[in-house]
């Protein structure tokens, strides 16, 4: 008879289980969700990514990603959904458990409230309940007047780093900090402020509760849930051994009973319950009751582990897997084909003989281009410029004057517009065109 096999041993007695380099399970979470932050931090500041919001354009280490640029956004964003989803088929709702910021930056906040009053439940938040019967301790002003100004001065801190760093996505960093001590650009000071405000009272009143009632992202991951998924189990062939210490739902910020996970959707794999759980049952020399559990992997009668090759959960994994290699092989022929500049080519209005050449850099250094024309004489042609440079990430504008029209016949002229770049990418536009002579009777 097939049984449920941990994916992470069960601890021996008294000995902790260990699953990387010697660390728990809560210990690897903290560690990634601290990766998570620090390469959130990263990203703005050190120029590898920021939105540009005066265009609505993607930066991504200074070269410009526009909308238009169709095999660098759709297939990326369909590689990062089929990839999630290969993810949360094998390993269930880890997002939320072990990188989600609001997660994260609640948890911290707990954190704070049980240094600042004892327990987390004694402090403010909607969705932060004292599971534990906890009752507030009677303590003087003046204690209670500390207690109050660490919390909310620990959570303004937390309210602006957060504020900071979300803002520098859309103000670059330097730009950012100048602004701010200069007050050179109020926009600044009013989008810190702004969404400081609101992870204020985020963080002071919401935190899990968000998690536990609103977001929809959850509903998202467990779509994808199966009974081969990553989840934590009870072992009722050993329910009997259960004391009631309650200790396993004391640790759970989501507010469910991890002993009874499988009537529950929240259940963000966190492993807190089940390390509580292996602390105390290795104190009283028993194994725990609680652990990581995949209904792929089981113990055949001969006592040997053994993974079905062909289960649900396995299945979904590899499709997804399959599938986003060919979004991923999109992409990667997107950065190939990328074209580190744009040329626009318009007829001004209101005019005959004027057309306006658009030069747009999208790479992080200055561009060179020289323009020229094709078909018609070039006396009778004249650009503003016949060589432009244009800035990092900006563009410019050259106007073309055909005449005058003496030179020329009455009636329609076809030509061709050139324009190279040279740096730093070598490349070439070409634009057929038709500019209309009118008789001197229309003239």
């Amino acid at each position: 008879m097939e049984q449920t096999q941990p994916l992470i041993p069960m601890p021996k007695i008294g000995k902790p289980a260990k699953v990387a380099g010697g660390l728990r399970v809560t210990q690897v979470r903290t560690i990634v969700q601290v990766a998570f932050i620090v390469l959130l931090i990263a990203l703005p500041f050190t120029g590898l990514f920021h939105i540009d919001l005066s265009t609505g354009r993607f930066v991504i280490m200074g070269y410009q990603v526009w909308w238009s640029d169709f095999f660098l956004i759709l297939p990326f964003w369909i590689f990062v959904i089929s990839a999630m989803t290969a993810v949360y088929a094998m390993l269930g709702m880890v997002y939320c458990g072990w990188a989600c910021i609001q997660n994260t930056f609640s948890e911290w906040t707990n954190a704070l409230a049980k240094f600042s009053f004892g327990s987390a439940a004694l402090g403010p938040g909607f969705g932060e309940v004292s599971l534990s019967g906890v009752r507030p301790k009677k303590v003087g002003l003046l204690r209670k007047l500390g207690q109050w100004t660490i919390f909310v001065g620990g959570v303004t801190l937390f309210s602006l780093t957060v504020s900071v760093i979300i803002t520098a996505y859309v103000i670059p960093p330097r730009t950012l900090f100048h602004d701010l001590l200069t007050g050179a650009n109020h926009t600044a000071y009013w989008l810190v402020l702004g969404i400081g405000g609101v992870m204020f009272l985020n963080l002071l009143l919401v935190r899990h509760y968000w998690c536990k009632w609103v977001c929809p992202y959850p509903l998202w991951q467990h779509m994808f849930k199966t009974d081969d998924t990553l989840k934590v189990a009870f072992d009722h062939s050993r329910r009997a051994e259960c004391t009631g210490c309650n200790l396993c739902v004391k640790s759970c910020f989501i507010d469910i009973d991890p002993r009874d996970t499988k009537n529950y959707s929240r259940c963000i794999n966190c492993g807190e319950c089940v390390v509580v759980c292996e602390d105390y049952m290795g104190k009283h020399g028993k194994p725990s009751l609680l652990t990581f559990h995949k209904n792929g992997v089981y113990v055949a009668e001969d006592g040997t582990t053994k993974a079905r090759r062909l289960s649900p959960g396995t299945v979904r994994f590899v499709v997804a897997t399959l599938f986003s290699l060919v979004p991923l092989s999109l992409f990667i022929y997107g950065i190939v084909t990328y074209s580190p500049y744009r040329v626009t080519f318009s007829q001004v209005p209101g005019r005959f003989d004027q057309f306006e050449v658009g030069l747009y850099n999208k790479t992080p250094r200055p561009e060179r281009f020289v323009l020229g024309e094709e078909g018609l004489p070039p006396s009778n042609v004249t650009f503003g410029q016949t060589e432009v440079s244009v800035p990092p990430g900006e563009h410019r504008k050259v106007v073309m004057t055909v005449g005058p029209s003496g030179v020329l016949a009455p009636g329609l002229h076809n030509f061709q517009v050139e324009v190279k770049s040279f740096t730093p990418k070598p490349g070439q536009f070409r634009q057929n065109a038709t500019v209309y002579i009118p008789s001197p009777s229309q003239g």
